[in-house]
């Protein structure tokens, strides 16, 4: 229940905010400014973001610090209770909670950042802080866990915010996935349990507990990503993906070439497609293209220009050449995705 109100003749559940102002002439102020005090519970939280993922569903890239109103500073689930109710798909969004899950069962596909990949059974995926995601398709038999918090949780702890910052998993260069053995998973996935359960708990300490599991999971992640992807060998790659990346934010309008980003971190067109597909699964090109379709699809949802406005701020200079690209990556053409929009 989102919030319950202290015990008298006037006492009621309220699943939102809204109803309780609709409701005010039963209470006293004091005890309206005592319930919103409150933290809402996990319940509320999970009900409160599943209306904003319904709400939003069209919305190219939905930004919850934004369109979720109600913080808090850790939420611990199941995987599957959150896709619950939202057609198995979680819309492109970013937030600034880390994120980390671990698929059990099922599978589904996701986009994290640059990297496109389907996550099967013993997936684990971590999502940095304000990374543009999204995942569909999920099978109606998934199961997993999923586990997101903030640094200001550490640092009410008395933790030092080093736990997160130094951990490379975090950093949105990194591939944010890798498949586990059957004897990892089990590893990962006792720790979910124990979360859940002091999430469960009313022990007065149970947050300081939830903290180190926390960190223990980010410490035994880090060491199963680290033996997988082999960060000190891989340390600059990774660097030349994150400065790619940042690239890519700042000149997606202008540039599309692999010459040109090639030419920005001084090296061969080539290697550099070689090098982000050895490490991301798609080439610089791929990259490329798939930024600027997110682009299109922003242009074409939330402004009013024409497709041949569109295409001439894209730089095509036919709407023809836009409409075939769009086509051949989206399946659909630029006119017909906007009308389904309608």
């Amino acid at each position: 229940m989102p919030y319950a109100l202290e015990s008298n003749q006037y006492a009621t559940v309220f699943v939102s905010e809204e109803k309780c102002i609709r409701n005010t002439n039963y209470l006293s102020k004091s005890l309206i400014d005592n319930l919103f005090l409150h933290m809402p519970d996990d319940k509320f939280l999970l009900s409160e973001f599943r209306k904003a993922i319904r709400i939003n569903s069209q919305a190219q890239v939905l930004d919850l610090d934004n369109k979720f109103k109600h913080k808090f500073d850790y939420y611990i689930n199941r995987f599957e209770e959150v896709l619950r109710d939202t057609n198995r798909i979680i819309p492109p969004n970013r937030w600034s909670y880390y994120r980390i899950a671990l698929i059990r069962q099922g599978s589904g596909d996701f986009v994290t950042g640059i990297y496109k990949f389907k996550a099967p059974k013993n997936t684990l995926i971590v999502i940095p802080s304000r990374v543009i995601t999204s995942s569909k398709n999920w099978t109606t038999d998934m199961k997993g866990y999923v586990v997101l918090f903030n640094i200001e949780f550490f640092l009410q702890n008395s933790f030092p915010h080093k736990y997160i910052e130094e951990k490379r998993i975090l950093n949105s260069s990194i591939q944010p996935h890798i498949q586990l053995t059957d004897q990892d998973a089990e590893i990962i996935k006792d720790i979910f349990q124990t979360l859940l359960s002091e999430n469960e708990s009313q022990d007065k300490n149970k947050e300081e507990l939830i903290a180190l599991k926390i960190i223990e999971l980010l410490i035994v992640s880090e060491r199963m990503f680290a033996a997988q992807q082999d960060f000190e060998e891989n340390l600059p790659a990774i660097d030349i993906i994150q400065r790619f990346i940042g690239l890519l934010e700042s000149h997606i309008m202008n540039e599309r070439s692999v010459s040109f980003y090639a030419a920005q971190l001084n090296m061969h067109p080539n290697y550099l497609n070689s090098l982000i597909k050895k490490h991301t699964g798609i080439t610089a090109k791929e990259s490329i293209q798939n930024r600027l379709l997110l682009e299109s699809k922003y242009l074409l949802h939330s402004t009013k220009l024409t497709i041949k406005e569109i295409s001439s701020q894209l730089g095509f200079n036919d709407p023809n050449y836009f409409t075939v690209f769009f086509k051949r990556l989206e399946n659909i053409s630029p006119v017909n995705y906007r009308t389904s929009f309608i």
